[in-house]
């Protein structure tokens, strides 16, 4: 049997409780991802940023959350959370956002995973589009 340190099984629980983290489970994969960046945050680099999944009863599940880089070190704020979105309901959700936060096209970006059938071809995509940081893809 392999010994496991208390410092392995440190960052692993870590990893199970981060907020900031979706968990994608089995049956589960990627819907939309949409970024928010706005040219007065621009130079801090923040972002504003809706992560949705498609659950295996088709709602889908919503992450949000601020972004930014402080002295070369991301920072995430304000998370929240939605455990079932009508798939309906999403886009006309992130309309409104656009609205309401006075956000151009040129502040905005959606990136589109739902025309992809598994969770692998997504994540393949978002890296040759480097678009995933691969430390969290397990």
């Amino acid at each position: 049997m392999k010994k496991v340190s208390k410092k392995s099984k440190l960052e692993e629980q870590k990893l199970d409780y981060d907020p900031y983290l979706m968990r994608i489970n089995k049956g589960e994969r990627m819907y939309k991802i949409y970024i928010f960046r706005p040219l007065a945050g621009r130079e801090n680099k923040f972002e504003y940023r809706v992560l949705t999944k498609e659950k295996t009863n088709e709602m889908l599940e919503m992450v949000s959350y601020n972004f930014k880089i402080v002295n070369g070190i991301p920072q995430k704020s304000s998370i929240m959370k939605a455990p079932e979105i009508p798939k309906d309901n999403m886009d006309k959700m992130i309309q409104n956002m656009m609205i309401s936060t006075n956000t151009s096209q040129e502040e905005f970006e959606e990136i589109d995973l739902s025309g992809f059938k598994t969770l692998e071809e997504q994540i393949d995509f978002l890296k040759k589009k480097n678009r995933v940081d691969t430390m969290y893809v397990t």
